[in-house]
């Protein structure tokens, strides 16, 4: 089991310029506590989305059928949709007007998400059954307690990112989230601390980039 988001923000509050009783963050029900996580997770929102990392692409599979068009969507943003027939591979255009075309069932060229229900829906509709591959960025970066993967930050919550980059973006991540919660403040230390979460987040951006950008995880 790796790091918790509680450890780090104890951690966060050991930082000798923070000013914060690490004991208040080890009471999961205290004001102080609760205040922290909220900059935790705003902060973790934050950084997480600002780059598409290797390590939170993964692969979708999916088989289309005969006359049905629309399809769950994967829990992220959709970076590429491929169909393979007859041992041929072909990447589909995204359309958003999909819903004013019309025509017979055949081979689908372009795909749309839609909202209410969220679905992936192709054009044309099928005729037949062909397999799917959808690429994708997945934004639930958090591990439950229970295994499970979420949006939000909870009790006992893990990273969801392979180990060798962990204590990198931790090490970041906790100066982020001092230098956030001092500039609440109009604390004059905000400025010193959100340089060295610059330095942080640079080295971190330096190690997570080793990983081959074409590398994916199928699920």
């Amino acid at each position: 089991m790796g790091k918790t988001f509680d450890q780090s923000l104890i951690d966060t509050a050991t930082i000798p310029m923070s000013m914060i009783d690490p004991e208040d963050m080890e009471d999961t029900s205290s004001e102080e506590f609760i205040s922290l996580r909220r900059v935790q997770q705003g902060c973790h929102n934050e950084l997480t989305n600002r780059e598409d990392f290797p390590f939170n692409k993964y692969t979708k599979s999916l088989q289309l059928s005969k006359n049905q068009d629309s399809y769950s969507i994967p829990d992220g943003r959709i970076i590429a949709v491929r169909l393979s027939h007859n041992n041929t591979v072909d990447e589909l255009k995204y359309d958003s007007n999909i819903k004013l075309l019309s025509g017979s069932p055949a081979k689908p060229d372009r795909y749309m998400g839609t909202y209410n229900p969220i679905k992936i829906k192709f054009y044309p509709v099928p005729d037949k059954s062909y397999n799917v591959e959808i690429d994708y960025v997945s934004t639930k970066n958090i591990i439950l307690k229970d295994g499970t993967y979420s949006y939000k930050i909870e009790t006992e919550s893990t990273l969801r990112m392979p180990e060798q980059f962990q204590h990198l973006y931790f090490d970041a991540l906790e100066y982020y989230v001092l230098a956030t919660n001092l500039r609440k403040q109009s604390n004059p230390r905000w400025q010193p601390t959100l340089e060295i979460f610059r330095q942080r987040w640079n080295i971190f951006l330096r190690g997570s980039k080793t990983v081959d950008s074409e590398t994916v995880f199928t699920i």
